[in-house]
């Protein structure tokens, strides 16, 4: 993608700086010199920006890499940083797929040395997954073969092994320079999606499922309680919709844009749903970056947990607008899927 921002300022020498890093020092200039540059960025680009600022994440990690020395294995990275949506203080999904011929001493070996790399980027600014979704971790660095059966287990069996949340992350995953071709988990894990409807159907329950909401006006006179993760609330159900229809639609896009298109295209999604998702999609990425902005540039901690006394009453009714949006388009999906589920038995 261009670097170059709606503004007309230039991200190339920052992602210059990393791909020539020689150590930590110049790998912490370089996304310390891209940060800069984009918390001081118009909100109304959001999308361009989060786009940006992903692709100086993938750069640090693979400069973390390449720091590391040479080794039989190809890092993925997954979520949102792959997805090109990532705001200032996102962290980073990593995977890693290593040769068939890595023995058990050199997966070892491996292993340890992802943590230290990963202990790198955390010193750098790139924080690794909150959630776990480590390099480091064995569940997340296997053999090429232990992958590709991974997968196609996952989707035969999505509530078996977490399937349903790692076929997620393999269709989110965009390789790192390696062995690997970039989209090699992603392919795979799109061409089990298509062969095995339980997956699909578990994805779309998933998507659907109620895990947190924005309160009412009511509801806070009643609980007096403000707060809400408008990640959970909102933005992780329109992804996981738009990652559900791309794969019903046999479609291996990756953005969020982009997979409502192909899930429109393919008829799994109707037109004023697809095009609802896109609105509230763009509103929650340009909401996202103010407040992460906000946060990174006072130094703080940044998240997605608000409280909705402190935002603008502006800012507030229309959160509330596209909460009951998304809200709605999730309460037909699952009434449809729940039909779909039943003529399947």
């Amino acid at each position: 993608m261009s670097l170059v921002l709606p503004s007309g300022r230039d991200l190339a020498e920052s992602v210059a700086v990393l791909d020539a890093a020689t150590d930590e020092d110049e790998l912490r200039a370089g996304i310390e010199q891209a940060a800069a540059i984009v918390t001081r960025e118009a909100r109304t680009h959001a999308p361009a920006l989060a786009a940006a600022w992903s692709t100086v994440l993938r750069h640090g990690v693979t400069a973390g890499l390449r720091l590391a020395g040479p080794a039989d294995w190809t890092w993925f990275v997954s979520g949102s940083s792959a997805r090109g949506e990532a705001v200032p203080g996102s962290d980073v999904e990593t995977m890693v797929v290593l040769g068939d011929g890595v023995d058990d001493d050199g997966k070892a070996a491996l292993l340890t040395r992802a943590a230290q790399v990963h202990a790198a980027l955390e010193r750098c600014g790139i924080p690794g997954d909150a959630n776990g979704v480590l390099a480091g971790r064995a569940r997340f660095c296997r053999r090429l073969r232990s992958w590709t059966e991974g997968i196609d287990r996952w989707a035969a069996e999505p509530a078996q092994d977490r399937g349903v949340v790692m076929t997620g992350l393999m269709t989110d995953a965009r390789g790192l320079p390696g062995p690997c071709a970039a989209d090699f988990l992603r392919a795979h894990a799109v061409s089990a999606a298509a062969r095995h409807y339980p997956v699909r159907q578990a994805m779309v329950q998933d998507a659907t499922a109620v895990r947190a909401t924005v309160p009412s006006r009511l509801r806070l006179f009643v609980s007096g309680s403000d707060a809400v993760d408008v990640k959970r609330a909102v933005l992780d159900p329109v992804v996981k919709i738009a990652r559900w229809a791309a794969l019903s639609a046999g479609s291996d896009a990756l953005s969020t844009p982009e997979r409502l298109a192909a899930g429109e295209a393919a008829g799994v999604l109707d037109a004023d749903d697809a095009a609802t998702l896109r609105d509230c999609h763009l509103w929650m990425m340009r909401f996202r970056w103010r407040t992460h902005v906000s946060a990174f540039v006072a130094g703080r901690a940044a998240g997605d947990v608000v409280a909705l006394g402190e935002l603008s009453p502006q800012d507030r009714a229309a959160l509330r607008s596209v909460a009951r949006e998304v809200s709605g388009v999730m309460r037909k999906l699952a009434y449809l899927s729940s039909i779909s589920a039943f003529a399947q038995q």
